[in-house]
């Protein structure tokens, strides 16, 4: 009997050993093709996702601190905006001392809305431009370009915008502006 047992179980062995191999060569091929197929959708993803990018300037010798966000889809400017936060100047503080800061406010945009240079320059689709006292002591500008509807060459031909240097703002990629903006001392928010 235990010959019988032991005759069976050497004879079980042999047969699993025996038994039909899986493939496993196709299957490998199948994942190497599936992952050199993603390689392309990953590269285009990244191609086609929209990157924002908040970067704060160090603050300059008269106390000014700007912070910039891009936004942009590959080698491409999106959109820009560039918050000035600064001290107010020392005429505005005399104004601000006799009428308060709200009527220091209303003044500054009324005063706005007469310069025909402002005026002008936001009657263009894609710019916008706010200023607005934070306090007593420090006043605000926040200006913003939409780079998919704002007239580029019309804006820098107009007084307001001119100084600012937009087409040659986009002749860059918007990576190495970052990158630039990073080495000057910027950091990244």
């Amino acid at each position: 009997m235990k010959k019988i047992v032991l005759v069976s179980l050497a004879f079980l062995f042999v047969l699993v050993g025996c038994g039909q191999k899986k493939e496993t060569g196709p299957a490998t091929k199948t994942e190497k093709d599936t992952l050199q197929s993603a390689l392309p959708v990953i590269e285009n993803a990244e191609k086609n996702t929209v990157v924002t990018k908040t970067l704060v300037l160090p603050k300059s010798d008269d106390g000014s601190q700007q912070t910039q966000t891009i936004t942009y889809k590959d080698k491409t400017f999106l959109s820009l905006a560039i918050q000035q936060k600064r001290p107010v100047s020392d005429e505005l503080k005399t104004y601000i001392d006799q009428h308060g800061v709200e009527e220091t406010q209303k003044a500054l945009l009324e005063a706005e809305e007469k310069d025909k240079s402002i005026i002008e320059a936001r009657k263009l689709a894609g710019f916008k431009l706010e200023t607005k006292l934070l306090s007593a002591t420090e006043l605000q500008t926040t200006t913003s370009f939409d780079f998919q509807v704002l007239d580029v060459k019309k804006a820098s031909q107009l007084e307001h915008l001119k100084n600012i240097g937009l087409e040659n703002l986009l002749k860059n990629e918007p990576s190495k502006y970052i990158s630039d903006r990073l080495a000057n001392g910027a950091t990244e928010q």
